[in-house]
């Protein structure tokens, strides 16, 4: 060991350690390394540390020296990193500097989804939505790290103070140093962060006629800085609309195809229909040709600031009846007979098929 290493550190103790455990520290690291008792390579030289440690903490006057020299070591470093930002400090004005702090203080903003149906998008809805929020460890005091009264074996090592190398041969951990024991690790509730995760629900208010893909904004909601006391980031939560059983949305508009009875179709009349409120009224037009699309203005989706309310289209799609009854058939008959008497007036296709029939006979006939 040299005389700049640390005794304490070779060992793993603290400064405030008490002779009596800094010789039990010695005795339980000397055992493990022995090279008797450790066949590993490394154990002859980290024996070697821990005697020349244990050494010097026999020896005040040795002790006393070194830490003489720590002290001017580290007086030496401080003034150097004194006279290095007195230097620097008047480059960066107060301006810049609060500027700097402000930003500092700031959380970061967050985007999350929110799926929607076409009626709450539509007409506005009040959701509860979960959040993930960042809290203080109680358990390091946001430290990320814990103080253990007797040390511990390193992970990473396993106690032995060094780590295999995939090339061959053993390195010094990095995780002790090669000490091989700890007496600060990291956090096991908050693994070393500092932070715990924690759930949260935050109801919403959504406002009508909001689009797929445009953001609500919640000032505020989103997560605080990471070390705490300044001013948490803005949530924003991105509209996704879910699909939708009836209707299908093309800018404002809202496309729905209704099936209707054929025999309703040739009647007329009015039959009722979905919007996004409800139900609504649809008046067909008898004719016996009637049109396959009808468009009810406004009852789209709904208007938002300039942009003018959509429309409700309705495609009409003809249902003719898989099976009919006898009555049904009768019926039938009867007015296939009324429509024969006047079929130049009344369905013009059919009688100028019927007269290309009688001409085919005739030249038969003949």
């Amino acid at each position: 060991m040299t005389i700049c290493e640390d005794p304490f550190a070779v060992l793993g103790v603290s400064s405030e350690t008490s002779p009596a455990d800094i010789k039990r520290a010695y005795r339980r690291l000397a055992m493990h390394w022995h090279p008797d008792r450790n066949r590993s390579a490394a154990a002859e030289a980290e024996f070697k540390r821990l005697h020349a440690a244990y050494e010097l903490f026999l020896d005040p006057q040795r002790l006393a020296e070194w830490r003489q020299a720590q002290a001017a070591s580290k007086a030496a470093a401080s003034g150097r990193r004194d006279s290095k930002g007195s230097a620097s400090a008047p480059r960066e004005s107060s301006c810049g500097a609060s500027k700097a702090a402000g930003q500092r203080s700031t959380g970061e903003d967050l985007t999350q989804g929110l799926t929607l149906t076409l009626e709450e998008a539509a007409l506005g809805c009040r959701k509860t939505i979960a959040l993930v929020q960042g809290v203080r460890c109680v358990s390091c005091c946001s430290s990320g790290r814990v103080q253990h009264r007797t040390s511990v074996p390193c992970k990473r090592c396993s106690g032995c103070g060094r780590t295999s190398r995939r090339g061959g041969g053993t390195s010094v951990c990095e995780g002790c140093a090669g000490r091989g024991f700890l007496r600060e690790t990291d956090c096991p509730d908050c693994c070393g962060s500092g932070w715990l995760h924690q759930p949260r629900t935050l109801a919403v208010t959504v406002p009508p006629g909001l689009l797929a893909g445009e953001r609500l904004r919640l000032v505020g909601q989103a997560a605080p800085p990471p070390g705490g006391g300044g001013k948490a980031g803005d949530l924003y939560l991105e509209i996704r609309l879910a699909e939708h059983p009836l209707f299908v949305l093309h800018g404002r508009d809202i496309h729905c195809r209704v099936p209707v009875s054929v025999y309703r179709l040739l009647c007329g009349g009015r039959i009722e229909v979905p919007s996004l409120s409800g139900t609504t009224p649809l008046e067909l037009s008898a004719d016996p040709q009637p049109p396959e699309e009808y468009r009810l203005p406004g009852l789209g989706f709904p208007a938002k600031g300039r942009r003018a309310a959509g429309d409700l289209v309705l495609q009409v799609q003809r249902i003719h009846p898989q099976s009919l009854a006898a009555e049904d058939l009768d019926l039938l008959e009867r007015l296939e007979e009324r429509l024969t008497g006047d079929l130049e007036r009344r369905a013009p296709p059919l009688a100028a098929w019927e007269q290309q029939l009688q001409a085919r006979r005739k030249s038969a006939g003949s």
